[in-house]
């Protein structure tokens, strides 16, 4: 196998380049600058090596050269599309077009790609940067030689961008040269130690399904996933591992979503084995990893990550236990916006809600019901609106929420416009379905009509509806912060059956840095 070796200079504070990318201000010279000459020609680029006397001399250590976008644009700027002639050049980037035939631009998964070039024949293969790209291949470095220069810049671009996660190097050569640099070299951990995060492919999947948790806290058993894994609400590429060096899976990532999903939805299942020393940074990892892929595949909206807790979490020591180290990944990877939601219940023994008379309810287009979904967007204190709204804009949501409920298995022939005794619309209720239950789906009063108790008119309909369809089990959510509308549940008989923490990438955030584009 070929090695990786991510060979770079580097300030006392740890900084590759400054703010800006600005790289002149390390000082090579004299003895330093001899020893780089001798042992890495092969890293001066092309336009620097006949004045420093390297024409024709031969490449030492590496016969291939990785570049982020970021690390390939100062040899742009200066006009040079082939920086490193004399080494197979990449560029990897899921932007950049093909500048020059001798460099290849590479838009696939960094990863997957350095594990082929690894098994390929060739001399070492130079990681030149950036640092994006290099917490991309941080599981992926065989080898790390760091030119320590005698300078502190203060703020820059790190070493690395990665989620926290730490790696253990050893020690394996230092020097000391007269201008008070260094060089210093790691090794990184033997591949038999080392954890590898990846999706899935179809050989996997006895393992995946033989994974079970033991810890209260909702998770998806082997035979609800291949279910769905039939129906295309689990797939391969969604299902997420970390395998340590042994190959044995030690963590899992269960993403899922609707059937015509181009991307999942929500991630419903994570797991770490108790035997790893830091559960919370494995699973942090993971999830960044997952996560990663997704944006790459064009994800613009990226999964949220959802944990299921029973009645009462709060008092139990396991409960609390088994959240505390998913929700610290969660943060971790980036998923720091944070809502508590109430899962609720009603059944027939709860009684049909009385209505008060007060409203009518009628047939509506898709239209009227965006019109509706647009204005009860204003004020509403449901923390999911209220999110895209701040994402998409307030139209862009409300034509979100419609295509979402017409996607859903519900009927649309359910959907009603709640209208006062002079005609006025008041509000919508959307009874509608998942693909387990019957669900109250959506309802809302708009702004200038609220306060008057019109939410328990709307919500009794939708129940009724459902009823009448044959429904003896429906299912609702709502956040713990929307007092009112958990008020108005209340009242109509519907029971708190779990509560869910959710977890996603805050509006305008990014979960994970992704490789320099």
């Amino acid at each position: 196998m070929r090695q990786l070796t991510y060979y770079v200079g580097a300030t006392l504070d740890g900084f590759i380049a400054g703010p800006d990318g600005q790289f002149d201000f390390f000082p090579c010279e004299g003895d330093l600058a001899a020893a780089l000459l001798a042992e890495y020609p092969e890293t001066v680029p092309a336009h620097g090596r006949g004045p420093l006397g390297l024409d024709g001399v031969a490449n030492q250590r590496f016969d291939t050269v990785l570049m982020g976008r970021a690390a390939y644009e100062p040899a742009l700027a200066a006009g040079v599309t082939s920086p490193y002639p004399h080494l197979r050049q990449y560029v990897l980037s899921r932007s950049l077009a093909r500048l020059d035939p001798e460099v290849e631009v590479v838009s696939a998964d960094p990863v997957a790609f350095v594990r082929d070039l690894k098994r390929q024949d060739g001399a070492g293969i130079w990681l030149c940067g950036g640092a994006a790209l290099a917490g991309r291949l941080l599981a992926e470095i065989d080898e790390l030689v760091i030119k320590r220069y005698p300078v502190v810049i203060g703020s820059g671009i790190p070493l690395f961008e990665a989620p926290f996660l730490p790696s253990r190097f050893t020690l394996t050569d230092s020097r000391v040269f007269n201008t008070g640099a260094t060089i210093t070299t790691y090794a990184a951990p033997e591949t038999s130690t080392r954890m590898q995060f990846r999706s899935t492919t179809a050989s996997d999947l006895d393992r995946v399904t033989a994974v079970t948790v033991d810890e209260p806290v909702g998770w998806i058993a082997a035979d609800r996933y291949l279910e769905e894994l039939k129906e295309g609400m689990y797939r391969p590429e969604w299902t997420w591992i970390a395998e340590d060096g042994g190959g044995r899976i030690v963590a899992r990532a269960l993403w899922w979503g609707r059937a015509s999903s181009e991307h999942p939805v929500a991630l419903d299942c994570l797991h770490v084995d108790p035997s790893v020393g830091d559960r919370a940074a494995v699973a942090a990892e993971l999830v960044s990893a997952g996560l990663r892929a997704f944006a790459e595949q064009g994800a613009t909206r990226l999964p949220l990550y959802n944990v299921t807790l029973p009645n009462g979490w709060r008092d139990d020591p396991a409960v609390a236990a088994a959240l505390a180290w998913r929700q610290d990944a969660a943060l971790a990877a980036g998923l720091t916006d944070q809502v508590e939601r109430l899962r609720l219940e009603w059944t027939p023994d709860a009684g049909l809600p009385a209505s008060s008379g007060r409203l009518t309810f009628t047939e509506g287009t898709d239209e009227e019901f965006f019109d509706v979904f647009l204005r009860i967007a204003v004020g509403s204190l449901d923390g999911e609106t209220r999110r895209n709204v701040a994402t998409m804009g307030a139209e862009a949501a409300a034509r979100d929420e419609v295509d979402f409920y017409l996607g859903c298995p519900g009927e649309r022939s359910w959907w009603r416009l709640a209208r006062t005794p002079d005609g006025q619309v008041a509000g919508l209720a959307l009874p509608s379905a998942t693909p387990y239950n019957r669900n109250v789906g959506y309802l809302g009063v708009v702004p200038e009509l609220r306060g008057r108790g019109y939410v328990d008119d709307i919500l009794a309909e939708i129940t009724r509806v459902q009823v009448e369809a044959g429904a003896e089990l429906i299912t609702a959510t709502t956040d713990t912060d929307n007092a009112p509308m958990a008020a108005a549940f209340a009242r109509a008989g519907y029971r708190t059956a779990q509560t869910r923490m959710i977890y996603s990438v805050p509006e305008g955030a990014e979960p994970v840095q992704a490789p320099a584009s």
